[in-house]
């Protein structure tokens, strides 16, 4: 199948409930949230429900951007009813997500990683059927001792950490645009992301 190497999709992995807002495990849609406002587009609800998609050309790009509307753990259901309707190209497909085993504030930028016992990773390769498509992880450091992981990813970011994690999201944006033109030199921009210390 000849799929057109001008069309790329980025998906943003989050809880759309909204007793999940501004968590760590919704900073992969919160991400993408701040991306399309920077490019003043909208977010439209698809008729199954099931996602919300806003649509753009960047760099004569033809992007679109999905956030499910679906729980985290199954949000392969809102890929599988983008798909019914859309020819996916997964080389040029990113899927942003939090990472519990990367420090707080790092990225990473990668293709035919393993889910990392992720479920949100694992309900998107299960649609997939592979794992052939890139991944912005983005570190939210791991829990403190004592506290379960699954609690810590679905609770708010510190108060002292609000700061950095609006750097985070820009950061993380000039990668998306990177991604875009140069997927190489956006892998190497994401390894080089430092947390910035704060005195």
């Amino acid at each position: 199948m000849n799929l057109e190497s001008n069309k790329a999709l980025f998906i943003g992995l989050w809880n759309p409930q909204e007793q999940y807002s501004k968590t760590r495990h919704n900073i992969g849609a919160d991400i993408l949230k701040a991306f399309c406002l920077k490019s003043s587009i909208n977010f439209e609800l698809e008729k199954s429900g099931s996602y919300k998609l806003a649509q753009l050309n960047l760099f004569d790009i033809n992007l679109d951007i999905l956030l499910p509307m679906v729980s985290m753990n199954i949000s392969g259901q809102a890929l599988k009813n983008y798909m019914k309707y859309n020819e996916v190209n997964q080389q040029n497909t990113l899927v942003i997500h939090d990472d519990i085993d990367l420090p707080f504030g790092r990225l990473r930028l990668k293709n035919l990683s393993s889910d990392g016992g992720h479920n949100g990773i694992k309900s998107i390769n299960s649609v997939f059927q592979s794992n052939e498509y890139f991944r912005l992880k983005v570190g939210v450091g791991r829990p403190p001792k004592g506290i379960d992981p699954a609690d810590f990813v679905l609770s708010k970011f510190y108060t002292d950490e609000r700061e950095e994690v609006d750097f985070l999201i820009e950061d993380s944006i000039e990668i998306l645009n990177t991604f875009l033109v140069d997927k190489n030199k956006a892998i190497k921009e994401a390894s080089e992301r430092r947390i910035i210390d704060v005195i």
